[in-house]
Order: structure tokens, then C-alpha cells, then sequence
């Protein structure tokens, strides 16, 4: 496992510390991929997780490298490609049917990424959307709907991987076969970590069980497996993609987290990791410690971006330290 001793991230999973902030499975628009990636370099962030675009590699890149730029001490994250087999929340935007929309400009102040505005006719960017979906409740006359992006394909994760981002995280469905083929079709050679997204709403507990069980069965058969990372994320209620109004969402993640770790009955993988996600914040690491489940780590994503998106890039970098530090901190 020489490969695995000399990162960062091996470090963080094992003191149960790890961080992924994500900018968004949907999120296409380069200049706030840059922001966002520039400041969660900042925070320390072991991991960034971005679309799966090659402009969205390259938009990442150049926020890190800015930041590295500013402090060299800082951590390089990793950049983590998000890809789609099947229907998921997080691969969802919102369509704007242009001929039932009265532009009466409500979506406007509820839309948390500014995908509305006016410039100064009403304006729709999709690049901007990331799926959080508050603009439906407001639309009067049903001018929005979500669009599901089709299924991701394993060549372009292959060339993306070949422009440096060594980490890609799939995101399972109910389709299992859909998964194996998938999988069996991506490059590995360069690969230093790689991610699973199961659970959500989408699955019982015995799919959840199953899913992971296809999971170690295809990753443990491919060629050096056991000096890469592994993990497995459990999904909940997203912030992002869920239209529920309570503030206790990150509940679902611990709860699956706490099915799967109890499925292994003590066997789990040196190399294998248990990490949550889907309405998590700067107290659910903690608060999965508190309910007695060991969890790696968590992954943050619209709840600090809403934080920081209409700050500058000087106060949005400093906020982002500070909500890690608080996460990391109350973790111990």
C-alpha cells in the first residue's frame, strides 16, 4: 500500500476527519467552480468534487493553483470527478419552458446560485443551476420542471482522468448491471481514490446491503486494488435536490452510514472508508460521533456554498476556514 502511505487524505479518513466539499455534480459555470475551488483549498478540503466536464478540471485546477499560490503550506486537494449511471438528484437542473414562463421574476431572489437574473431582460443560465430545486415551489404558472441528465460514459471519465484528477465517485441507482458494466469500463491505472454513492431514499436497507456488497465484489477484483482508497458514501436527504423544509436531513446519511458498518460485522477493508453525505453541515461529523457511528468523514456541499456565494473571495475563503475548523474540531 506504498501509494496510499504518502497522501493526505489516508490521513484524514483514518483519524475520522475527512472533509469533500463539493461544488456540484450539475454546476457548469467556470468562474464560480474557480471561486468555489480557490476557496475550499483555503479551508482545507481533501477532497473537491466537481462536474465531470473537462473545462470544469480546468476551472478546479486554477482555483487550487491560486490558492497554493497565496499559501504554498496549503493542502492540494484532490479533485473528484461526480458521474451519474442512472437517475440521481444530484445530476438534476431545472428546465425553464420559455413559452409558459410570464417572466413575473419570482424564481429570482429564490434561486440560491443565481441562475435567474436580469441582464436586463429575464435571463436563465442552467450552467449556474444546481439542482436545489426552491424555484419550483415558487413558479406560478409551472414554467419548471427538472431535467435528469442521461447516463455519464466511461470514456470521457477516462480522458478526464488522464487531465490529472486522480478520484471519480460513482453515484449507484437500483441498476446494479448498469453499475458492473460501468465500472469494468474505467481506467484504474491512475486512480487514487475511488468513491461510491449509495443510499438516499432511493434504496431500502437490503438494496442499500446488496449495492454494497456489488460494490467490494467488483472493486476487490481489479488489479491493485488495495493501494488505492476506497470509499463508500452514504447519501441522505440532499440540500441540494430536496424540497423537504426540516434541518434535520443529515439524520438519513448517519442512518444509512450506521446500516452499512453494521453489515461488515467487523470486516471492513484497511483501504475502505465510510464517509457522509446529502444535507450535512459544519455539525453532522460530530453528530454522527455523538450517535455512536464511527463514520471517516463527511462531504459538504450547498450548505456552505450557499454561505459563500455572494461574498468576496477574501471573506468566502476565510468563512470556509472557519466552518472546517469548527467541523474538524467539534469531531474530536
Amino acid at each position: 500500500m506504498k501509494l496510499l502511505k504518502q497522501e493526505s487524505a489516508i490521513q484524514s479518513l483514518k483519524d475520522n476527519k475527512y472533509h469533500k466539499l463539493i461544488i456540484g455534480a450539475s454546476l457548469k459555470d467556470l468562474e464560480s467552480i474557480e471561486f468555489y475551488a480557490y476557496c475550499f483549498t483555503h479551508a482545507g478540503a481533501d477532497v473537491i468534487d466537481i462536474s465531470a466536464f473537462a473545462h470544469s478540471v480546468i476551472a478546479a485546477k486554477k482555483g487550487i493553483e491560486k490558492a497554493l499560490t497565496e499559501n504554498p503550506k496549503l493542502n492540494k486537494p484532490e479533485i473528484m470527478l461526480s458521474v451519474n449511471i442512472s437517475q440521481d438528484p444530484h445530476f438534476r437542473i431545472v428546465k425553464l419552458d420559455k413559452e409558459s414562463c410570464t417572466e413575473c421574476e419570482v424564481c429570482i431572489p429564490a434561486c440560491p446560485s443565481e441562475a435567474f437574473f436580469l441582464s436586463p431582460e429575464f435571463t436563465y443560465n442552467p450552467d449556474l443551476c444546481f439542482g436545489c430545486s426552491n424555484c419550483l415551489d415558487y413558479c406560478p404558472v409551472d414554467a419548471l420542471s427538472f431535467e435528469n441528465w442521461n447516463p455519464y460514459n466511461p470514456d470521457e471519465l477516462n480522458r478526464l482522468l488522464k487531465m490529472g484528477a486522480r478520484s471519480f465517485e460513482i453515484h449507484l441507482s437500483k441498476d446494479f448491471e448498469a453499475f458492473r458494466e460501468f465500472y469494468r469500463a474505467v481506467n484504474l491505472e491512475n486512480v487514487l481514490i475511488e468513491s461510491f454513492s449509495i443510499g438516499s431514499e432511493l434504496l431500502s436497507k437490503e438494496e442499500l446491503i446488496q449495492a454494497k456488497e456489488i460494490i467490494l465484489e467488483e472493486v476487490y477484483q481489479r488489479p491493485g486494488a488495495e493501494e488505492r482508497i476506497v470509499i463508500i458514501q452514504t447519501d441522505g436527504i440532499p440540500q441540494s435536490g430536496a424540497r423537504i423544509k426540516n434541518q434535520e436531513k443529515d439524520l438519513k446519511a448517519i442512518e444509512n452510514a450506521k446500516i452499512l458498518i453494521d453489515s461488515f460485522d467487523g470486516e471492513i477493508p484497511n483501504n475502505l472508508f465510510i464517509q457522509i453525505a446529502g444535507g450535512i453541515n459544519d455539525e453532522s461529523l460530530s453528530k454522527a460521533h455523538r450517535l455512536r457511528v464511527p463514520v471517516n468523514g463527511v462531504a459538504i456541499g450547498s450548505w456552505i456554498r450557499n454561505k459563500i456565494i455572494d461574498l468576496d473571495p477574501d471573506t468566502a475563503k476565510d468563512l470556509s476556514k472557519e466552518i472546517l475548523k469548527k467541523s474538524k474540531h467539534q469531531a474530536c
